[in-house]
């Protein structure tokens, strides 16, 4: 049996084999591309779009440019598994999080929107990130698979599969990897609708140059449009557990000079199975980021290894390792979105949902609403409504009645920013000026 301090240098070699990549050989930019693709697939399945790699910057109000057409969108998201996240165009900052999620631990409109107040809590940045107060969400366990000769046929964004790999010094392996602390939070489409047109609005010119351009003479078929992507609910995730099952008994020549395999803990037989924890988890801490990190919670050894996070063993036998690895702070894996047309006079056209597109699904075309903005008895009516939200019930409830008699009645929403100013007009002289 190898002492604690054998064990040690068995892993500091081990990790150091990991962190420099799972193969002695390069992957070939297929291998890549499958590995990526392989990733996503699992989060799809849940019915969200992925983000690839993961980013903690990606947040509801976020606005992308999409000069793909759509037809490459679809075989993109077909060939790859996720939608690169590229041309940010602005971030909105649409109010309403307070009206959504009312008397909710955390969020009013006092304090700083979702998600800075869960990012940092102190203004000054020194404590940790706390989303416990955050919506929950859940993603099943994912099963995946692992050989040397190949590269990872799974290229999670996490380092625990490779790490692990070399601890069990296995040719290929069978594992799974679960989710775990995942939060998600967002904004009705209404609201979001809301926000962009304004921006819209008021981005006329900007908007007008990625208008459809005029079809060549013979061409068939619509013209190319060009399309907003805007995110109006995220997904994150803090701490992400992985099990790897050796299929071969060992690597041989893919451990690069790595000693031979050694049982790191077999807690049926092993009186010192603390003691190898610890030299474990004090190597991984060592091979892996600056010394003066800060542990994570509830981790004795833990300091950052990848993305500012940390990874520790939490249990090995000779056939088997689980590996538990934390981010500093949560990190977006998808994001569910709607897209908007641009149109020939940089008007922007109805809300699609982005997942049904890219994944080809038909959907019925909406008319689109002009956005003209809160004109003066707009501001008046919204007073008297409640402001944002529209707090006043009683109040509400007679407008909805009162707009439902009018020949020219629409919802509430849509009359308040759209092309009705007489209607606006006429409400104001009855509830607000009577």
């Amino acid at each position: 049996m190898m002492t604690a301090h054998a064990v040690g240098r068995w892993v500091i070699g081990a990790v150091l084999v990991a962190l420099a990549g799972c193969s002695t050989t390069r992957m070939s930019g297929d291998q890549l591309a499958r590995v990526a693709k392989d990733w996503a697939l699992g989060i799809r399945a849940s019915q969200v779009i992925p983000v690839y790699p993961l980013t903690e910057d990606l947040q509801p109000g976020d606005v992308f440019l999409v000069e793909t057409p759509l037809e490459d969108q679809i075989k993109v998201y077909s060939e790859k598994g996720f939608l690169p996240l590229e041309s940010l165009v602005v971030r909105l900052h649409p109010k309403g999080y307070s009206e959504f999620y009312p008397d909710w631990p955390g969020v009013d409109k006092d304090k700083p929107a979702p998600p800075r107040g869960w990012q940092f809590p102190k203004a000054d940045g020194d404590a940790p990130a706390d989303y416990s107060d955050a919506p929950l969400a859940a993603f099943p366990t994912y099963n995946f698979s692992v050989s040397r000769s190949g590269g990872l046929s799974l290229a999670l964004p996490v380092q625990s599969v490779p790490v692990g790999l070399n601890l069990l010094d296995t040719a290929s392996a069978n594992g799974t990897i679960t989710l775990k602390d995942a939060y998600t939070y967002g904004l009705p489409a209404r609201e979001m609708d809301d926000a962009v047109k304004r921006w819209g609005s008021e981005s006329r010119d900007y908007l007008k140059q990625y208008a459809p351009p005029p079809l060549e003479p013979g061409a068939k078929g619509p013209a190319r449009s060009f399309y907003l992507r805007v995110i109006n609910r995220v997904y994150l995730v803090k701490t992400v557990d992985v099990s790897l099952f050796s299929n071969r008994g060992t690597a041989a020549d893919g451990s690069a000079g790595v000693p031979g395999k050694v049982d790191l803990l077999n807690i049926a037989n092993d009186t010192d199975a603390k003691k190898r924890f610890d030299e474990v988890n004090k190597v991984l801490a060592s091979a892996s980021g600056p010394k003066n990190a800060t542990p994570d919670p509830g981790s004795a050894a833990a300091p950052p290894i990848a993305a500012g996070g940390s990874v520790r063993l939490a249990m090995a036998t000779s056939r088997s390792v689980s590996m538990v690895e934390s981010f500093a702070r949560p990190l977006v894996i998808g994001y569910l979105a709607s897209d908007y047309r641009i149109l020939p006079n940089g008007e922007l056209g109805p809300a699609q949902a982005s997942l049904a597109k890219v994944e080809g699904r038909p959907q019925l075309l909406a008319a689109p609403i002009a956005y003209t903005g809160c004109d003066s008895n707009c501001d008046r009516l919204k007073a008297w409504l409640g402001g944002e939200g529209f707090k006043e019930k009683a109040n509400v409830k007679r407008l909805t009645e009162w707009l439902g008699e009018q020949p020219d009645g629409v919802a509430i929403a849509d009359m308040m920013t759209g092309p009705y100013p007489d209607l606006r007009r006429r409400a104001a002289v009855k509830f607000v000026n009577p």
